[in-house]
């Protein structure tokens, strides 16, 4: 009985060893790959991801003034993508059908709609 006590003391404490330098090591590998690389790139801005292409020019806003994107009557934007330094929008309108536009992100102006249609 002496010796069964004996042998788990051993393998707790061997157990309780291992965590400790898992966890040792760990931290250390977190912190010799930090400072491999001590400044990750930034995440570019839209301007400088995309930059813009002729269709979409860029004339900032005035400070304070409401933009307003014009859509279809009853439409809700589903998804937007930034593409070509504009910004793409795929939505519904109030008929259930689907449309993309293109629009300026800096003026809100619509640049373009395509009404998407079933084929016949």
């Amino acid at each position: 009985m002496d010796n069964i006590a004996r042998a788990l003391k051993v393998f707790v404490i061997a157990g309780g060893l291992a965590l400790l330098a898992g966890t040792v090591l760990l931290v250390v590998l977190i912190v010799m790959r930090a400072a491999d690389n001590p400044d990750p790139p930034a995440t570019p801005a839209l301007a400088e991801a995309d930059p813009p292409g002729a269709l979409c020019a860029l004339a900032l806003p005035v400070p304070g003034e409401a933009m307003g994107v014009p859509l279809p009557a009853g439409a809700r934007i589903e998804q937007v993508v930034p593409g070509g330094g504009c910004l793409i929008l795929l939505g519904v309108d109030g008929a259930g059908r689907q449309f993309v536009a293109l629009v300026d992100p800096y003026t809100g102006a619509r640049l373009s709609l395509l009404l998407i249609r079933p084929e016949e």
